[in-house]
């Protein structure tokens, strides 16, 4: 990860982060220093298709916290058990379309549930960013380290 750094700011920790299941090449990067948390996230449509990426850069002074959860995504679910059934219906009459709604299906049914960490500024809005469930340990640990260096200013 190439993070710019200003005069006097040192890497405190880096972490890549896988943010789909079926898209795993699709990497989150977060880096935080001694003076703000800098990254992004990957943007999927129907969490299949990679359009662009959230970004982050948010100075330490700003943050009142940083939290991490873990969250459940019902019109994914749906979206997915629609393409499913639709796609069974279809596999009859058109195999090609029946498999490509299958597909869909499941990979929005694969990703219906995320780790999330969420940065909540002095002002009170929050942003939050979904990585896959898999990295929910590894979320955790930046999020407790973020933390930790918020603390100490």
């Amino acid at each position: 990860m190439s993070t710019i750094l200003g005069k006097d700011e040192k890497i405190i920790r880096e972490d890549v982060f896988t943010a789909n299941l079926i898209l795993f090449w699709l990497k989150a990067k977060y880096c935080l220093t001694n003076k703000r948390v800098t990254g992004h996230t990957p943007n999927t449509f129907l969490a299949v298709i990679p359009l662009g990426k959230a970004q982050v850069a948010q100075p330490l002074k700003t943050i009142a916290s940083v939290t991490s959860s873990t969250k459940f995504h019902f019109l994914r679910l749906l979206l997915g058990l629609i393409l499913v059934i639709g796609g069974f219906l279809l596999f009859s009459t058109s195999l090609i379309i029946g498999i490509i709604l299958i597909i869909l299906g499941l990979v929005n049914i694969l990703n219906c549930y995320t780790a999330t960490f969420v940065i909540t500024n002095n002002a009170g809005q929050s942003t939050g960013y979904n990585i896959s469930i898999l990295e929910k340990s590894k979320v955790q640990n930046f999020v407790n380290e973020v933390n930790t260096v918020i603390a100490d200013l």
